[in-house]
């Protein structure tokens, strides 16, 4: 019950949405439960007027046959049937007639339509709330920072999205409508059996009990196969995902046959979680039969030494299949429910996280880019890890500021602080004033344009990924800013210009194209803060000086943060501060900062700039 409360709980905040057809659903069940203990009221009725042993005695004592002596009914029921329903040896009337060929026909459409309407209205529920669920669960992903992504695996995130909430839709189309039709098919059964012979249903009944052992210790150890199942389908997930977006590599250092037997092992213990899962499922149900069997032959032994009539032991004998049949579904409807609880735990995990970039209320408003941005006192830890230390930082609008520094001294940290992918663990950054955690993140972001090393392609037309930068841009805005970043030309050799398709990651463009789309995006955005991110570091000398123009206009009359592992490129900035292990260790121009040959001038000296050796004229090394 535990495990059926918790999944209710998590469910009904979709569900409800859609409950008009979720009542429809269960009413419909219910009319299918109840018209089973109708169907045997009337095989019973029908089976003793036409032959039962009070039929017999009509046919001997009446005094000719076209007018039978009938006995007299005891109750309004008893009249009802006299009427409708003809006695053997009688002249049946029409009426009674229509009731025996189409009564049984008419309860059973009744029946089979309630089953009918409960099943597709569930479903459709069902259908609704899981698209519903994965849209949810895709914008909480969406929203979480950074660090999450950086721990999670990329097949967890898939698994969460279609695994788990397709185990969650399982449940409600076919967990919840059995939920209804099973139990009030056993409610009604076994009242109509105890109201037609409550000794011979009671004692049958007694074996009853013996159902809830296997579903309480096969329930279990469904849930454990499903959580390991879970589990390994993460890992085989994440290792396709892994696998495949690094092909390149796997082919390179012949790695096929290494990836496929990891990817066969898992397999391998997939198929067992999985059979384990099923076994334990399926091997209720012979138990239950089993048992019923039992109250089957119990039920010959008594009928044949209580001498009972024939139409009530074949209407027994039917009523006892109809009610052990839903007991049998039952069971397997409770392990699906110990199954589902694990995709419902992890669904209540991703959606119990708290983004840690969040609006407070509405925020502040803001109109434009007018004076600057600064930092204060600004410091960061990931994974309790230091990663900036108290940076104090201006940048007046309009400043080109060069940031650089060895790997891991905390650049690129600094820049997902100022687009706020996470904030400060201690200090402000402030922008025109204000702190820009009292802004709302979208107003922040809509100042700021990033061209970064990884350009990301969209499996979109060549139109649709440069208006990712402004979706309200119009095309001939979006033609404007091509021609802005010097992509005009390659695109127009396109088979379809602007509306080629580019595929995913857009692997049919060089690093040069794909990197000047990115450009068009930035250009159509026309924010006021630029922030390129080691923009050309990935490019070769050709494409990078073909960049670096379109990359120069785009800064023209820009506030531009400029993270370049190349120093060379930081040559035409205003300013260049120096990170060392996450502290600003120098600042100046480019010049300045090689004439004091510090941290900055040792850098540039491994990369070939300024004098890296000085050799004295006798041919000797200083």
């Amino acid at each position: 019950m535990e495990q059926i409360r918790r999944i209710a709980l998590f469910s009904w905040p979709w569900v409800r949405r859609y409950r008009l057809r979720l009542l429809g659903a269960l009413l419909a069940g219910a009319v299918f439960g109840v018209s089973n203990a109708g169907v045997l009221w009337l095989t019973r009725t029908i089976l003793e007027r036409l032959g039962g042993e009070e039929a017999q005695m009509v046919e001997q004592d009446a005094p000719a046959p076209s007018a039978p002596r009938e006995a007299a009914p005891t109750g309004w029921m008893e009249a009802q049937v006299e009427k409708w329903i003809p006695r053997k040896g009688t002249m049946a009337t029409i009426p009674q007639m229509l009731v025996v060929i189409l009564g049984l026909p008419l309860l059973v459409s009744i029946r089979s339509g309630g089953e009918f309407l409960s099943a597709y209205w569930m479903s459709w529920v069902g259908e609704r709330v899981v698209n519903d669920l994965r849209v949810v669960v895709l914008d909480k992903l969406s929203k979480l920072p950074l660090v999450y992504f950086d721990q999670a695996k990329m097949g967890d995130m898939i698994t969460r999205i279609n695994g788990d909430t397709l185990m969650l839709q399982n449940c409600i189309t076919h967990g919840v409508k059995h939920s209804v039709t099973d139990p009030v098919t056993i409610v009604a059964v076994f009242t109509y059996l105890v109201f037609m012979d409550w000794q011979l249903m009671l004692s049958v009944a007694v074996l009853l009990p013996g159902c809830l052992v296997p579903l309480i210790l096969f329930g279990r150890r469904a849930r454990i196969a499903s959580a390991n199942r879970v589990r390994t389908n993460v890992l085989q997930s994440s290792l396709l995902v892994e696998m495949l977006s690094a092909i390149r590599v796997v082919k390179a250092y012949c790695l096929e046959q290494r990836e496929v037997e990891r990817f066969r092992s898992l397999s391998r213990q997939l198929f067992s979680h999985t059979m384990r899962g099923v076994r334990s499922q399926e091997i209720v149900g012979p138990i239950i039969e089993t048992l019923s069997m039992v109250a089957v032959g119990t039920l010959i032994l008594i009928v044949i030494r209580t001498e009972r009539e024939v139409p009530e032991l074949i209407t027994f004998f039917v009523g006892l299949i109809m009610f052990y049949m839903p007991i049998k579904k039952l069971a397997k409807l409770h392990v699906l429910f110990e199954q589902t609880s694990i995709g419902v735990g992890r669904l209540e995990d991703i959606l119990a996280e708290e983004p840690e970039v969040r609006d407070l209320h509405q925020g502040r408003p803001i109109n434009g880019f007018r004076e600057g941005l600064r930092f204060r006192g600004v410091s960061y830890a990931y994974r309790e890890e230091p990663v900036l230390h108290d940076i104090d930082l201006d940048i007046p609008r309009g400043t080109r500021l060069g940031i650089a520094g060895e790997s891991g001294s905390g650049k690129t940290t600094l820049i997902h602080l100022l687009l706020r992918f996470f904030e400060p663990d201690r200090g402000r950054i402030l922008l025109d004033g204000i702190d820009m955690r009292e802004l709302r993140v979208k107003d922040c972001r809509d100042l700021m344009a990033l061209v970064g090393q990884d350009v990301v392609v969209f499996d979109q037309s060549v139109l649709e990924n440069i208006r990712c930068g402004r979706l309200d841009a119009s095309r001939a805005e979006i033609l404007d800013a091509a021609r802005q970043a010097h992509a005009t030309g390659f695109i127009h050799e396109l088979e379809q210009g602007f509306d080629t398709w580019l595929g995913e990651r857009g692997v049919s463009l060089s690093g040069g194209q794909r990197q000047r789309i990115a450009i068009a995006r930035a250009f159509v955005r026309n924010a006021p803060i630029l922030v390129l991110d080691e923009a050309t570091a990935a490019l070769d000398a050709r494409s990078e000086a073909e960049v670096q123009v379109a990359i120069d206009e785009l800064a023209s009359n820009r506030t531009v943060i400029c993270i370049a592992h190349r120093l060379s490129t930081l040559r035409s900035m205003d300013r260049i501060v120096v990170l060392d292990r996450g502290r600003i260790r120098e600042e100046g121009t480019y010049e300045e900062l090689l004439a004091r040959n510090g941290v900055f001038a040792a850098m540039a000296r491994r990369q070939g700039i300024g004098e890296a050796n000085r050799i004295d004229p006798g041919g000797t090394d200083s």
